[in-house]
């Protein structure tokens, strides 16, 4: 599987992630890890905002991601997780999906 870059912000300013879960890592920022509808695994840069009744959230990069349905897992966005992991050097994480949906 490959790895490659997203749009810009500017050409995709949002993302409708679904099979979505929470990441924490160990430095402390909090990503959403999904499956984009536009068919792909997607890892967020770090979450800035979030609005649980409205299940969206604005990230650091500036883009807006609404996540559809149930948190779940998704193969692709694992494998996308991994990556980003070594890529990142993140040693750790917690999933802390269930503490932003309550």
């Amino acid at each position: 599987m490959t790895i490659w870059n997203v749009a810009t912000v500017e050409d995709q300013p949002e993302v409708f992630l679904v099979s979505w879960q929470v990441m924490e890592t160990n430095e402390g920022t909090r990503h959403f890890v999904g499956y984009n509808l536009i068919g792909e695994g997607r890892v967020s840069s770090a979450i800035q905002t979030f609005d649980r009744e409205h299940m969206i959230g604005q990230t650091r990069s500036g883009r807006v991601y609404k996540l559809k349905g149930p948190p779940g897992h998704n193969s692709d966005a694992d494998y996308v997780w991994s990556r980003w992991r070594d890529i990142n050097g993140i040693d750790s994480y917690t999933v802390v999906t269930e503490e932003i949906t309550k």
